[in-house]
């Protein structure tokens, strides 16, 4: 996983973004360093705890300073940072033509959700928490929202795009090397908005090429006889009707398609890795680890039946 750090950028339109924000941090702390030392100054003036006697001339060269260093500096300091604000914009901004985007994310609270389309309704491919990209090539994203505003960011590929309600904006992202990057949803929009996150896996052309046709095949038949009976208790309980699995009757579209998740970095939006633990204590009891999440409690599983479903959900590779 790459440290979330915009300022060790990947791409070149973070690489502007991290540039300019590099001169606003060095201004913003030479500005600091003058506040101090006029602060040190105004506090050497004191003379057995009062203020010395000042002419009328010193006043008059007072209210200079205050118009001078409180009015007419700070104007031009943010004039032209507003100014060259526009060079970081204009290399992070995309305009979409006529052909369609590569991936459509989809906000949801909490979680986001990569759509890849395909050719026939059949090919699309629904993968939550995880947007897979090939290494060097630019890659358009329509982002749109299902509920309240969400903002998609990821600091080390881009800059922050608001998903709006009846909106659909774009973005182009590119990663110069192969790696997880993290993203973040950064405007609030609910109790878990802390916990809405995406990983981002760039990867070799090649291998984003098997892995987008393996995601486009059904899920595979169970083997294990504990998978096999995992798949009748999720087709029998309520999973089915909130889940997608293709190749089986689950064909949910509330929650997370399900088709491929046992081969997914993590769960619940992000928030936990995807291990054998985690998946039985989200399946039994999802409010307890992401309150407010629409992930039911399914607590009348009985064991072996838990054990069952989570053998079966990991076989989904």
């Amino acid at each position: 996983m790459m440290p979330q750090d915009y300022m060790h950028a990947a791409s070149p339109a973070a690489r502007a973004i991290a540039g300019f924000g590099g001169w606003v941090l060095i201004v913003f702390c030479i500005a600091a360093a003058i506040v101090w030392l006029l602060l040190v100054r105004l506090a050497m003036r004191y003379d057995d705890g009062n203020f010395t006697e000042h002419a009328p001339a010193e006043d008059d060269q007072g209210r200079s300073w205050i118009l001078i260093g409180g009015l007419a500096i700070p104007a031009v300091v943010f004039l032209t940072f507003f100014g060259l604000m526009f060079a970081p914009m204009a290399s992070t901004a995309h305009q979409h033509g006529d052909h369609p985007a590569d991936i459509r994310v989809v906000g949801r609270q909490w979680w986001f959700e990569a759509v890849y389309q395909g050719a026939r309704l059949d090919q699309w491919v629904h993968v939550p928490t995880e947007l897979h990209i090939p290494v060097g090539k630019p890659v358009d994203i329509e982002l749109e929202t299902r509920d309240v505003i969400h903002s998609f960011w990821i600091p080390k590929l881009q800059g922050k795009v608001d998903l709006v309600p009846g909106r659909v904006n774009h973005v182009r992202i590119m990663a110069d090397v192969p790696g997880t990057y993290r993203g973040e949803c950064a405007e609030f929009c609910g109790v878990q908005h802390a916990h809405m996150r995406i990983d981002i896996v760039a990867e070799p052309p090649d291998f984003y090429t098997a892995w987008l046709a393996r995601q486009r095949a059904p899920a595979d038949e169970p083997e294990a006889s504990d998978a096999v009976h995992g798949r009748e208790v999720f087709l029998s309980a309520a999973c089915a009707a909130c889940h997608t699995i293709r190749g089986t009757g689950a064909a949910g579209t509330v929650g997370p398609d399900l088709t491929h998740v046992g081969g997914r970095a993590r769960i619940a939006g992000g928030s936990f890795d995807n291990n054998a633990a985690n998946l039985a204590a989200w399946i039994t009891d999802a409010q307890s680890m992401k309150p407010g999440a629409q992930m039911p409690s399914m607590r009348q599983l009985s064991g072996p039946d838990l054990r069952a479903l989570v053998a079966y959900l990991q076989s989904l590779r």
